[in-house]
């Protein structure tokens, strides 16, 4: 039971650390109201611009506000056929397939009666915008097309799209097919965490092979930055999409020096607006926005090692027992002042502690009402189980006031003589640099070895007696 003990002391004393984390510092910029960057002005009706790796906001305007997707519906219609279908099944074209889509509308040129392969069909929409191709990929995946649309909605909403309603698989108008930015982002960020969707959509040219109807082809995608259209060498694929109703709608995903980035314009007034406004977003967020990893923060050149690193304050451990989940990133724009962001640290007191991982919390850093930055807690339990009903029991005994503690702690287990004041002195000198999130973590961190090392040299004295 002394392993039950010592493991969590250790969480407690590392989530009360964590809690004293300090943010970084900055310079100005053109703010809005609630002192976040504004961003520059663009055409488009309605805007988002996400980092596709945590989906934190990074611009907006208008990203709730009811728009018609036309043909970036093909996002999700390729998503949840990638995730439902085979790519190997050949599909023949049905006569509703090639007859019930307007045949003056965007096609990859499918007639009735050819087989494809449903990879072929997919590249024909995500490149081409085939609308015929959408229709019968539906129909082949979800048995009927009525039935593959059910299967958008629901995913729609699995993803959190709560303004949001598909009736049709291509984007061709319909008063009840809608979305608007925000719910767009989610559904493309999804989409790209599909492997065989990023390597789709950012095909600039395919090789259509020869079917029992058509000889081979080129298929080309819509999207200008990709087909050489106009130039912008960070984008990494993307959808086009234009109707009466919903103006010219343009997703784009890019990277840069690491940056993974998703650009969501609706109802531009033209082509060129769109791209431009697209162009215009993503620049700005490449350029003014910076992102820090939670896991590399306590790194040597920074002179304090991190609560999430292994410490040899902690006796007896040979691998971390607190993580975070991922790389834990937090994004703000360059030089931004976030001395008034606020970092909340949630504590699931409600779990049972498996073998394994498990995770136990959450670290959340927002300002104002955006989130900047989270991450999960992890705790390695490397013994058995430990049960709601024996942590409830233990925990009352390790709610010890912390100056209490301190002041049995043998000066001894806190480090060399003069350590403290090394500590101050790194923690003046970097107080200013945008990677101070830890001011001071070295010296908290021995000093919970130390705390540890004394409970469970007092836990052994106990069991002499």
């Amino acid at each position: 039971m002394q392993r039950i003990g010592r493991t969590t002391i250790l969480l407690i004393f590392c989530i009360i650390f964590l809690s004293s984390l300090m943010p970084f510092g900055g310079v100005k910029a053109d703010l809005a109201e609630d002192g976040w960057p504004k961003g520059p002005e663009i055409k488009g009706d309605g805007a988002i611009v996400v980092d596709a790796d945590t989906g934190n906001i990074l611009y907006e305007k208008n990203i709730y506000e009811k728009f018609y997707p036309a043909s970036t519906t093909k996002i999700l219609t390729t998503l949840v056929a990638l995730e439902n279908g085979n790519l190997d099944d050949v599909l023949t074209v049905s006569y509703a397939a090639d007859n019930y889509v307007s045949k003056t509308s965007s096609r990859m040129g499918l007639t009735e009666g050819e087989q494809v392969t449903v990879e072929q069909a997919l590249y024909g929409i995500m490149l081409e915008s085939g609308n015929e191709a959408t229709y019968a990929v539906g129909e082949h995946v979800g048995k009927s097309i009525a039935g593959f649309i059910k299967m958008m909605n629901r995913k729609a909403k699995e993803l959190g799209c709560e303004r949001s309603h598909f009736a049709n698989s291509h984007g061709l108008h319909d008063d009840d097919h809608y979305t608007c930015c925000y719910d767009l982002s989610l559904i493309a960020r999804a989409a790209y965490q599909n492997p065989e969707f990023m390597k789709i959509t950012g095909t600039a040219f395919y090789n259509m092979p020869a079917t029992n109807k058509h000889e081979a082809k080129i298929l080309t995608n819509h999207h200008w930055f990709l087909n050489g259209t106009q130039k912008y060498e960070y984008a990494t694929g993307g959808k086009t999409g234009a109707t009466t109703q919903a103006g010219y709608a343009l997703v784009t995903y890019a990277r840069k020096d690491g940056k993974n980035l998703i650009s969501v314009v609706m109802h531009a007034p033209t082509w060129d607006d769109v791209y431009s406004d697209s162009r215009k977003l993503l620049d700005y967020c490449f350029d003014h926005f910076v992102s820090y990893r939670m896991d590399e923060i306590g790194r040597d050149e920074l002179g304090f090692p991190s609560c999430f690193d292994y410490s040899p304050a902690f006796p007896d451990q040979e691998e971390p027992i607190i993580t975070i989940a991922g790389s834990g990133t937090i994004i703000i724009p360059d030089g931004f002042d976030i001395s008034r962001a606020e970092k909340t640290i949630t504590y699931d007191s409600s779990f049972e502690l498996e073998h394994g991982d498990n995770k136990i919390g959450k670290i959340t850093y927002t300002y104002g009402s955006r989130t900047i930055g989270d991450t999960d807690i992890v705790l390695y339990n490397e013994a058995y189980p430990l049960t709601k009903k024996v942590y409830a029991e233990r925990w009352p005994s390790y709610m010890i006031p912390v100056d209490v503690v301190f002041a049995d702690v043998s000066p001894e287990l806190l480090g060399k003589p003069g350590e403290k004041e090394e500590s101050r002195r790194r923690s003046r000198l970097l107080k200013e640099n945008a990677l101070a999130i830890g001011i001071g973590a070295g010296v908290s961190v021995f000093i919970i070895g130390g705390v540890i090392a004394l409970i469970a040299r007092k836990l052994r004295k106990r069991r002499r007696r």
